[in-house]
């Protein structure tokens, strides 16, 4: 509402008025609009509202493109990982697939080494059985229980020494001891004979695992024999070694003694002389 303004003014001079008619022309009433006064803090305030419109207008702009430009941000980052995961399922196959023709190939290279290691085996004991089947027919007669108890075959049996291509079986028993003869058939019994003795090796091998028993005299029986005033092994062959004690005797049987040097360790004696003996048989080579 609009302020208005009243001013009265009298004419005569501050004296009471003398009639009507004076009264009336001296007396008006002046009435006019008071025009509204704004003060200076509505002014300034009303000059800053466009200022403020502005501001807010620019702040939600910028935060609508700030909006805009994250979600844009992350649709494209979504669909960058999403086509990622996409390239991955075939990798990922293609990986499987490696995985497994890897551990195929693998498994296919230690079965072929398996049946590399079978073949050879194989070839191994076909050749040891061509071995064994030409060791035992060089046999006259082969002794397959003495050489392969329980399947199994040795070189040379149980009880029997070995050296080189022979085995030595020495009978150390105690009394009663045994003639020559009765010697022999013990050892042919065995499959073998008296032992032939070929070589000063051999005469020390032998010389070296003869025992020492009863008296000086007693020793072990070896294949060697006098016929008809040869010196004959019992394999047929002459003797060349001659390592005897007392060359001088009559008798026509050998034997083998401890106490004395290699070379002069026979003794001759007769066939009923009790004493131990010593056997041998080819070692079964294969």
């Amino acid at each position: 509402m609009e302020d208005m303004q009243c001013c009265v003014v009298f004419k005569n001079d501050g004296s009471a008025p003398k009639n009507n008619e004076e009264e009336d022309e001296s007396v008006y009433i002046n009435l006019k609009k008071k025009k509204p006064q704004s003060s200076e803090t509505e002014v300034q305030a009303s000059s800053r509202f466009p200022v403020l419109f502005v501001s807010l207008g620019i702040i939600c702009l910028l935060l609508s493109v700030s909006i805009i430009v994250i979600i844009c941000y992350f649709t494209l980052e979504t669909n960058k990982q999403q086509q990622n995961l996409s390239d991955l399922d075939p990798k990922n196959e293609q990986l499987a697939s490696e995985k497994f023709f890897e551990d195929q190939i693998k498994e296919m290279t230690v079965n072929m080494t398996i049946q590399q290691q079978q073949i050879e085996q194989l070839r191994n004991n076909s050749d040891k059985l061509n071995r064994i089947q030409a060791a035992i027919l060089s046999y006259t007669n082969f002794p397959g229980d003495l050489f392969c108890p329980d399947g199994v075959c040795q070189a040379c049996p149980k009880d029997w020494i070995p050296f080189k291509e022979s085995c030595y079986y020495f009978h150390h028993s105690n009394a009663p001891w045994k003639s020559w003869n009765e010697s022999r058939q013990l050892c042919q019994r065995k499959n073998s004979d008296l032992v032939v003795i070929s070589s000063h090796e051999e005469q020390t091998f032998i010389k070296n695992r003869i025992e020492y028993y009863y008296d000086e005299w007693h020793g072990y029986w070896i294949g060697l024999q006098r016929i008809n005033n040869n010196w004959t092994w019992v394999d047929n062959s002459q003797d060349t070694l001659g390592y005897w004690k007392n060359p001088g005797s009559p008798e026509s049987f050998a034997y083998i003694i401890q106490n004395a040097n290699e070379t002069n360790s026979w003794y001759i004696d007769r066939n009923g002389f009790l004493n131990r003996f010593i056997c041998e048989i080819k070692a079964f080579i294969f």
